[in-house]
């Protein structure tokens, strides 16, 4: 049958209506006049309007039902809204308000046929339920790692699990009048060796940095992977002197040849030490402020070196001399 057969004209108008009302994206069909010549079911339900009530209806009027159903509108308008003479299909996900909370694909491209353009269609996608289970999973995600007290790369301690020995240790050594000492370690110029030798490389030298760390403490003393390349030392009932003594021993472990990435460079440690000494009022947050503090001290001094923020003295003002 020839297609200038109004009876085939016909057929095809009722298949692209048939398909318009099964289909489980809302369809939206206008003219290259910009008149609306189609609505399907879906669109209408997703976004609370009556199909058939704006169907003949000018563009911008159509758009601006759909926009106020949305919680960016002018955002909305901007992708369905703009030029319609575009060839690339621009793609925007928002958020539909009424007449139920909804997250929404949408997608327009133009219709031509033999090089003339006949009109756009605008096409809708709830993704509601594929968004909300990536939330889902993501939450889940996150909650696991929030409940599991160990790093997945080096095996160590992560940093909530130290963050609770710390507080522990804390009100032990404020019981027993004892000190302790926090060591905050960084792996120099891991940006560089990340960059240059790639992220696997990269990785090994934190397994091995955990590897010789652990040989260098005593088997009550807590270590942690605290974040990206930096790790955290807890030693009970140290001083200063016994922390400085660790920080040298841990250098010392690092001149390992499996350590090196060349034959020029091999693997460093930035160190900072913080010491917590009673009588204090110092929280555990300052203890971990002074470590910090004092590792960057000793990343400003070129690496490789060790920084000890001393406890704060609070000494009793002098006497008056009579």
């Amino acid at each position: 049958m020839p297609a200038e057969d109004p009876a085939w004209g016909g057929f095809l108008q009722a298949t692209l209506l048939a398909m318009l009302e099964a289909a489980n994206e809302g369809l939206v069909v206008f003219d290259v006049d910009g008149r609306c010549r189609m609505i399907g079911r879906r669109a209408g339900e997703i976004f609370g309007i009556e199909p058939a009530a704006n169907v003949g209806k000018m563009r911008q009027e159509v758009l601006g039902a759909f926009a106020r159903a949305c919680e960016d509108p002018q955002r909305f308008l901007g992708m369905a809204g703009g030029d319609d003479t575009a060839v690339v299909s621009p793609v925007l996900e928002v958020e539909v308000r009424r007449p139920r909370p909804r997250t929404v694909v949408c997608k327009t491209s133009p219709m031509v046929r033999d090089g003339r353009r006949l009109g756009r269609i605008l096409i809708f996608d709830d993704v509601t339920r594929e968004r909300t289970a990536e939330r889902t999973a993501r939450q889940l995600q996150s909650r696991i790692v929030e409940l599991t007290a160990f790093d997945a790369l080096t095996g160590l301690l992560n940093h909530r699990r130290f963050r609770e020995d710390l507080d522990r240790e804390h009100g032990r050594s404020t019981r027993a009048w004892d000190s302790y000492a926090i060591l905050r370690m960084d792996v120099d110029r891991m940006g560089i060796i990340n960059d240059e030798f790639g992220r696997p490389v990269g990785d090994q030298v934190l397994e091995r940095v955990a590897t010789r760390l652990k040989a260098c403490l005593r088997d009550y003393d807590v270590l942690a992977r605290l974040e990206a390349d930096e790790f955290g030392v807890l030693l009970p009932g140290a001083d200063e002197v016994a922390a400085r003594a660790v920080a040298a021993r841990v250098f010392r472990n690092l001149q390992v040849e499996e350590l090196k990435l060349d034959e020029l460079r091999r693997v460093t440690l930035s160190i900072g030490c913080a010491v917590w000494v009673p009588p204090s009022g110092e929280s555990t947050e300052d203890i971990l402020r002074r470590a910090r503090h004092a590792l960057d001290e000793a990343r400003e001094e070129g690496g490789s070196q060790i920084h000890v923020d001393p406890p704060p003295t609070d000494e009793p003002p002098p006497l008056p001399r009579f």
